[in-house]
């Protein structure tokens, strides 16, 4: 096989994963001894390392930075492992249009500083950003809590280009907002862990930069932050961001972040109308600077990601909040639009626990595990899937990938 793909790439793109260290001990359960390490230098030779690949049976696993390959459900059954970092050049970003077209393998940091020359940037901001690529982003659908204003990768994804599982380069959607022909198989591909094809080229949506950004937090009873939670909600107030926030000392917040303009912050009426809505409901108001929470991965971290109906949500932190009291884990949590997410540490056995019984107690939601040490995930259903599609599902990956070329078993069902 090294053999094969040396004479397709050359020496320099070639590596047995065997010899690259123990660079980053939290990702090394998640690296097949026997795979190699690709790192083709454009989409095209890319799609000849497919096309290689479902001649000669061999599987394929894409990735790239590699800062969320803990994510994946098992031990991906890959002979190689493709990785697109060399894919990172910014095709068109069409200011007035605004959209920008790239390559995935570009990282989102730097995508943004590129952005921000004409004063526009990609509402989105996922895990891991200041390292991660595009591509990863996207294929494992890692959004943050300005869904709640600008909406997933999917809302924001106009078109892409992806290798299929027998080498081909194909489209899907263009490069306009407006646009309705064919069907939306990009959004498929969208959290799909590379199981039904590798993205190589993204155009987006992308927004102005906020003129001005103002940050207030709330704080005050559980009951006191369920009633006020609503009556902004329901307001005529239009936070960028509207978190539920579990800080790690266990207390509970709600946090809301407004992007407007300068003259609309001078004018002092956003935080009378904070300030009404605060003592309605017997809270604290403080203007803050943002928690966000920094990430040094570690082997003992655990990442869930928690979706619940909206009503739901500080229910769910609340739940996540005596749990990890009870069984003595170190927590911090965050949910915005339905959608959150968890960081744990503590004894395996405790955290399995707390996961187990915050899925009992979430009957109407989903508790998935991102990142764990692969003997955790071992002991359960990462996923937590609760749908009824996945039948559909497996149809849809025989149709694009009948061979199996991108069956690694990494994702819901070992797809």
């Amino acid at each position: 096989m090294k053999q094969t793909l040396t004479a397709l790439l050359g020496d320099a793109a070639v590596y047995p994963i065997a010899e690259l260290g123990d660079r980053a001990p939290h990702l090394r359960p998640y690296l097949p001894e026997h795979a190699l390490l690709v790192t083709p230098p454009t989409p095209e030779a890319g799609a000849e390392v497919i096309a290689c690949a479902q001649r000669q049976g061999w599987r394929v696993l894409p990735i790239g930075a590699g800062t969320k390959l803990n994510w994946l459900g098992n031990i991906p059954q890959a002979d190689i492992l493709l990785q697109t970092t060399a894919w990172h050049r910014l095709i068109d970003h069409a200011a007035a249009d605004m959209t920008v077209t790239t390559q995935v393998g570009i990282p989102l940091q730097r995508l943004q500083q590129q952005l921000a020359t004409a004063r526009q940037w990609i509402a989105a901001d996922p895990l891991f950003a200041e390292r991660a690529t595009l591509g990863g982003c996207l294929a494992t659908c890692s959004n943050g809590t300005l869904r709640q204003r600008y909406g997933s990768w999917r809302d924001q994804l106009l078109g892409v280009k992806f290798i299929r599982s027998d080498g081909q380069i194909v489209k899907a959607g263009g490069r306009v907002v407006k646009n309705v022909a064919g069907y939306d198989l990009m959004k498929l591909l969208i959290g799909s862990y590379g199981t039904l094809g590798i993205l190589t080229e993204v155009t987006l949506r992308v927004y102005p930069l906020p003129d001005a950004v103002q940050i207030w937090q709330l704080r005050g009873e559980v009951s006191a932050l369920a009633s006020g939670l609503a009556a902004i909600l329901t307001s005529a107030l239009a936070p960028a961001r509207c978190v539920l926030r579990l800080e790690g000392t266990g207390a509970l917040l709600l946090e809301l972040e407004f992007h407007t303009l300068r003259e609309v912050l001078a004018a002092g009426t956003l935080g009378d109308r904070l300030s009404h809505i605060a003592q309605t409901h017997d809270l604290q108001l403080e203007a803050a600077a943002p928690l966000g929470i920094t990430l040094n991965p570690t082997p003992n971290q655990v990442i869930l990601k928690i979706g619940v109906p909206l009503q739901e949500m500080l229910p769910a932190l609340t739940q996540l909040q005596q749990l990890a009291r009870k069984l003595a884990c170190e927590c911090r949590g965050e949910m915005s639009a339905g959608v959150g997410y968890a960081y744990l540490h503590g004894q395996e056995k405790d955290l399995r626990q707390l996961i187990l019984r915050l899925r009992q107690g979430l009957p109407r939601g989903y508790v998935t595990v991102l990142a764990a040490p692969l003997s955790l995930k071992q002991q359960l259903d990462p996923w937590d899937y609760r749908g009824n599609a996945l039948e559909l599902m497996r149809s849809l990956k025989q149709q694009l990938d009948a061979t199996g070329v991108f069956g690694t078993g990494v994702f819901v069902g070992h797809l």
